[in-house]
């Protein structure tokens, strides 16, 4: 075995061929060819693991990689490596326009292990320079996620307070922060009537009866982590429709935990880490019977 710094690549020399199509992957130059094996040239390498899924040897091994992230509980892959045009597009089409935000559930609770796939299947996608900095704060009991939406009506409790001060929002306004004037005219009475039917009788009209919530944030260091938990929340949010359960993802929860350690720390978060997305799930109690309608967007071409 032949390895170079603790994130470069294992080589197994026995196995090399010296085909060079790891070389021609890697992103990182880490590798070169000498003496007809694959030489492991230094640091630098960023665990993206292209070597070892090109070895047609199977020569390569990659430090870090952990089986949890393959070995899934309630999802059966066929383990077939799909090529670019290898699956039916349309297919595929129609699992992304039939999942739709879900906003009425059972009161039954998700298994910890159907969880723990949507985040299994949340982590194949892309991670810029593979930082895979992303963390998922689960709240798996609907006690849980109560606490979290206690903790988020607070907050929006006081920001509406704020914002009906109309001499404070000119006040802020006039120093060129216009954000409070903005959220009293665009949020301030649906928050305010979401306030009043949360105290009146817990009617939740944050997470709708979801029984489950996942944080997903990241941990200092990645290089675009706001896109990576993105990417990886598009992920799971297909994952749940395949699995049978609904979703939604919860913007005011966002901006909650974003501006209030307290409302963070409800969730279960380190300060550290940075929230990007709040996914609410649990079993759909409606069914809907066509995708949602979607407008033309701006396409622009370049040909130049």
């Amino acid at each position: 075995m032949v390895r170079m710094g603790s994130d470069s690549p294992i080589l197994d020399a026995a196995a090399c061929v010296g085909c060079g199509e790891c070389v021609t992957v890697c992103p990182s130059g880490v590798l070169s060819l000498g003496d007809g094996l694959v030489v492991v040239a230094g640091a630098g390498c960023i665990g993206c693991g292209q070597c070892r899924a090109v070895c047609p040897q199977c020569a390569l091994t990659i430090p870090g990689d952990d089986p949890w992230a393959q070995a899934y509980d309630v999802i059966e892959p066929s383990g077939e490596q799909i090529a670019p045009g290898g699956c039916q597009a349309g297919r595929l089409v129609d699992i992304m326009r039939s999942r739709r935000s879900c906003r009425r559930y059972l009161e039954r609770p998700v298994p910890g292990p159907v969880i723990e796939d949507v985040i299994r299947a949340g982590i194949t996608a892309p991670s810029g320079t593979n930082s895979q900095a992303w963390t998922f704060t689960v709240l798996a009991t609907r006690a849980a996620v109560m606490s979290l939406g206690q903790a988020v009506a607070g907050f929006f409790g006081r920001v509406n307070r704020l914002a009906a001060n109309r001499l404070v929002r000119k006040g802020y306004a006039l120093l060129g922060r216009r954000e409070l004037e903005d959220y009293y005219r665009e949020h301030y009475a649906s928050v305010a009537e979401a306030l009043a039917a949360w105290e009146r009788d817990r009617t939740d009209r944050l997470f709708h009866g979801a029984t489950a919530v996942v944080v997903v944030g990241s941990r200092p260091g990645a290089s675009c982590p706001a896109e990576d938990a993105l990417l990886a929340t598009g992920n799971m949010l297909l994952a749940a429709h395949c699995l049978g359960l609904g979703s939604c993802l919860i913007g005011y929860a966002v901006e909650a935990m974003r501006h209030d350690k307290r409302v963070k720390a409800a969730a279960g978060l380190p300060r550290e880490e940075t929230v990007h997305a709040v996914l609410a799930l649990g079993w759909p109690a409606v069914a809907y019977a066509r995708p949602a309608g979607r407008r033309r967007p701006l396409v622009r071409y370049k040909t130049a």
